[in-house]
């Protein structure tokens, strides 16, 4: 989005005085926002396994969970099992929609953007007739877990992201010093591959009771993949997490229930204000031995707004040509709550070694930097 802005400005034929300036803080700040918020929205897989193993002392052997984890995104308390290895591939598609509820296919800034030089002088007006944005990433992902004892297992996650930008944006111009007009139609794209954050987690369960189970996590993830290019935060992360999951139960024949919930806070080691809260509750449902369902809601809290407030204000010239101030494209930069619907599951495709997954994310609000419907599909082997 920056560079766009300031082909803008050239193309509007602003002084060299006026160009360096305005709307370049604006540019860099919303575009840094919304590569991070973005990067931030990809749902990461669980490390728990479709299958678990516990050691059963009558038999000396272990023994396969009778409960298949349906659960894509949430954590159960339940380690994968002690020497036992679980290797999973997937992958999503994220696409930008929205920023503020405003569709990022059709944003608009109709009312004319005063340039001022550096003796406060108006020396020219832009006017955005329509800024188009695509920004899409296909994301394959490595996932491998593996049970160091029987309370604890530890997970490698390797994304590799392709990512397409593009931008498209329809303005008007007017140098007031040379009475020059300009309307013209700016577009930039960028197509880009390679390795995104590298994400290592671990988990201890720290209770085991009959109806529920506790497990203390952490998830670090390291600044591996570009920012610009929609691979990386940027910045290296902490999360402390803690996972609870009940043992299955049947409240009926046709239905067998397990219970999730999940929470803790990713940490910015840097800049602790721009950390977040996240949980998730959910419930699976067993449809067979061998299929499971998996319902959940995700939450995640931002610490702190997307700017300060009027950061996003640049001066105006209204209709009665009097001054004024307004976001750009009506932008606020106001702190968002993100609310996401999980729905999908898990099918074993061939004697508890070899499932496959599918799910799809859902936002169910349209607060700060947004994404669409993400899709997800793969498979895992477990040994």
């Amino acid at each position: 989005m920056l560079g766009v802005l300031l082909l803008v400005l050239l193309m509007a034929g602003a002084p060299a005085a006026s160009r360096a300036d305005v709307l370049t803080d604006i540019g860099d700040r919303l575009t840094h926002g919304v590569a991070e918020s973005f990067v931030r929205s990809y749902p990461v897989i669980a490390a728990s396994a479709g299958v678990t193993y516990r050691f059963d002392p009558l038999t000396g052997a272990f023994e396969r969970e009778a409960a298949m984890v349906g659960q894509l995104f949430l954590e159960r308390a339940e380690p994968i099992g002690r020497g036992h290895w679980n290797l999973g591939v997937s992958y999503q598609r994220v696409a930008l929609d929205s920023i503020e509820g405003k569709d990022v296919d059709a944003l608009q800034d109709p009312i004319p953007i005063a340039l001022v030089n550096d003796n406060q002088e108006v020396v020219g007006l832009v006017t955005f007739d329509r800024l188009s944005l695509d920004a899409v990433t296909h994301v394959a992902t490595l996932s491998l877990t593996y049970g160091v004892t029987d309370a604890a297992d530890v997970n490698l996650t390797v994304p590799v992201i392709v990512s397409h930008l593009q931008s498209e944006a329809m303005a008007s111009g007017l140098n007031l010093e040379t009475g020059e007009f300009a309307q013209d139609t700016v577009r930039d794209s960028e197509t880009s591959a390679g390795v995104g954050d590298v994400i290592l987690r671990g988990r201890y369960r720290l209770l085991d009771l009959e109806p529920v189970k506790l497990a203390g996590g952490l998830v670090v993830r390291f600044p591996s993949g570009k920012v610009d290019s929609l691979r990386g935060t940027g910045e290296y992360e902490m999360a402390p997490m803690l996972y609870a999951s009940t043992r299955a139960w049947r409240p009926a024949a046709w239905a067998r229930l397990t219970a999730y919930l999940n929470g803790g806070v990713d940490f910015v080691v840097d800049d602790v204000d721009a950390s977040e809260g996240r949980w998730g509750v959910g419930l699976d449902w067993g449809v067979t031995d061998d299929a499971t369902i998996g319902l959940a809601v995700l939450g995640r809290h931002p610490f702190q707004r997307l700017a300060p407030p009027g950061f996003f204000d640049v001066v105006r010239v209204f209709p009665d040509l009097s001054f004024g101030a307004a976001p750009l494209f009506g932008i606020e930069g106001e702190r968002p709550d993100y609310y996401d619907f999980s729905v999908g599951g898990r099918v074993n495709v061939w004697r508890d070694t070899v499932i496959a997954f599918a799910n799809a994310v859902i936002p169910l609000n349209d607060a700060g930097i947004r994404t669409g419907v993400i899709p997800l599909a793969g498979v895992e082997v477990a040994f």
